[in-house]
């Protein structure tokens, strides 16, 4: 699997913990339980700000490939890792 699969993956899995959240919000509401309902408004919060995170590294990634693709189509790889090569 490679990278972009496993950031996809992460988040969904975030994006599937914020609704199980909101779900508890409501329970803790009806319940009395706002100390707890605020709990788990800070844990979307901090998950919220992780999402973006994520998704602007897939995004970046997704860029990464398309320009490395676009390379390997033009024939023009190898080109530029000799290149980096000889740079470093």
């Amino acid at each position: 699997m490679d990278i972009v699969e496993k950031l996809k993956l992460e988040i969904a899995m975030l994006e599937a913990c914020n609704e199980d959240l909101l779900v508890a919000i409501g329970v803790h509401n009806k319940r009395d339980e706002y100390h707890l309902s605020a709990e788990c408004m800070r844990k979307i919060n901090k998950t919220t700000r992780e999402i973006e995170r994520l998704k602007a590294y897939l995004r970046d990634q997704q860029n990464f490939m398309w320009v490395i693709k676009d390379l390997q189509d033009r024939g023009l790889l190898s080109e530029v890792i000799k290149e980096y090569a000889n740079q470093a």
